[in-house]
């Protein structure tokens, strides 16, 4: 019996395996593309415990080589991180201050240039001056936990859900957030959800939790509705939004961002409900809270949240996403989305509602402390973000066997693609 593998099987296998040598000469090559640009811009202070982090990422055939350049001069250095993805710099005084780009390129001869991104590293202030400015705020680690719930049981769908965590999520890991994205989840799934979340809430860490879906408001709180609960359910099948502020409160973060993208009618309560009836997640407790947090609401209290047909995003997201990759406050981010929303033809159908309980000016592109905190935190996502072993199944009684191969791989639109393609024109033009 004659088998046949065909040229495109093949290669995936020689990838599989790591055959390089073979790959040079099966598989066609692919011009580089920058996938990653590091963030436009980046201030941090001259401290020990700082490390000054940038990230290009990029892809081809031959794999990429990097070199990172400040000012327009190439970065070397003893250590292999000169030539990495990932440029580190420990330790950073003002000196490393400049304009930062790095060159992607194959052996092919193919290359690109990043976005620059502008690092300004600032002398330590002195403490005992009563007019010196605040010193620049950083994060010990970012993590964001994002939960899209999209099809319900019966059929209803929310068609846009999924784009407004896509949306969030892009934006968040451009800013060096590690990202928990999940989708159509039950109870008993979000439960999981947030003990994952919690793993990573250790002290100085930035978080941000936002939920897209189905909620209601019952008897003074809101609910987040699982995917196989109805309209009907009751509030003990459904996760009380509140008791995941009060967790995520209670934990050391120095930044807590929470948002509830879900609609918040208000449901009358049953005469058979007894008074005080929760529906508390197993684990939660209420402990001592800082103040920490900002709580962002897309609708005000007895009101729906509005998808417009046609548009990608729900009305929040569309406005919120446009500020939220910025270098700015926290505060002014939601401000400006805010006051974008107002203008919207629709805006006088759903009006967010913000609370603060947070004093400092923290921005979600702060620097992220080169602390042991970010390294335990970098050891943990290491775990769970392991793709599981490939299986083998034999299928019943058959000389047939069922493979079974595990990958994670990022899209990218031609609309990336351009923009790499534009970035490095204006490289050239520097």
């Amino acid at each position: 019996m004659n088998s046949f593998v065909s040229l495109g099987d093949l290669v995936k296998w020689l990838e599989l395996v790591h055959a390089f040598d073979a790959l040079l000469l099966l598989k066609p090559d692919e011009p580089v593309v920058i996938r990653e640009h590091p963030q436009p811009r980046l201030e941090l202070e001259a401290r020990a415990d700082v490390v000054l982090r940038l990230t290009c990422r990029a892809s081809s055939f031959p794999p990429p080589n990097y070199q990172w350049f400040c000012d327009g001069q190439p970065l070397f250095c003893d250590e292999s991180i000169y030539a990495s993805p990932v440029l580190e710099i420990r330790n950073p005084t003002p000196a490393h201050s400049g304009i930062y780009t790095c060159r992607a390129w194959s052996v092919r001869g193919s290359e690109k240039f990043s976005k620059p991104c502008k690092v300004i590293v600032k002398c330590p202030a002195s403490r005992d001056s009563a007019s010196r400015e605040l010193a620049p705020l950083s994060a010990a680690d970012k993590v964001a936990l994002i939960i899209s719930n999209s099809a319900y049981l019966g059929g209803d769908t929310l068609p846009l859900t999924e784009n407004d965590a896509e949306s969030l999520g892009k934006a968040l890991a451009a800013l060096e957030f590690r990202i928990i994205a999940f989708k159509n989840l039950r109870k008993g799934d979000i439960a999981y959800a947030l003990s994952i979340f919690r793993q990573f809430l250790k002290p100085g860490t930035y978080s941000v939790f936002y939920y897209a879906g189905h909620g209601f408001k019952e008897d003074g709180r809101d609910y987040i509705q699982p995917v196989d609960c109805d309209d009907n359910a009751p509030a003990d099948d459904c996760v009380c939004f509140q008791e995941i502020v009060e967790e995520i409160r209670s934990a050391p973060c120095s930044l807590n961002l929470i948002i509830l993208d879900a609609c918040r009618d208000t449901r009358e309560l049953p005469s058979s409900s007894a008074v005080g009836s929760t529906s508390r997640i197993s684990g939660m407790k209420a402990q001592h809270v800082r103040r920490s947090t900002i709580v962002v609401y897309a609708t005000s209290p007895s009101t729906s949240a509005v998808e417009v047909d046609g548009h990608p995003n729900g009305l929040f997201m569309e406005h919120f996403s446009k500020h939220v990759g910025k270098t700015a406050s926290v505060h002014e981010v939601i401000l400006q989305s805010l006051k974008d929303f107002e203008r919207h033809k629709l805006a006088s159908m759903q009006v967010p509602v913000v609370k603060y309980d947070i004093p400092g000016d923290h921005s979600l592109s702060d620097p992220i402390l080169d602390s042991p905190v970010y390294y335990e935190n970098k050891r943990l996502w290491s775990r769970i973000s392991r793709l599981p072993q490939n299986k083998k199944f034999q299928i019943g009684d058959t000389e047939h066997t069922l493979h079974v191969e595990f990958s994670c791989e990022k899209e990218h639109s031609n609309e990336e693609e351009e923009m790499a393609e534009g970035s490095e024109r204006e490289e050239k033009e520097l």
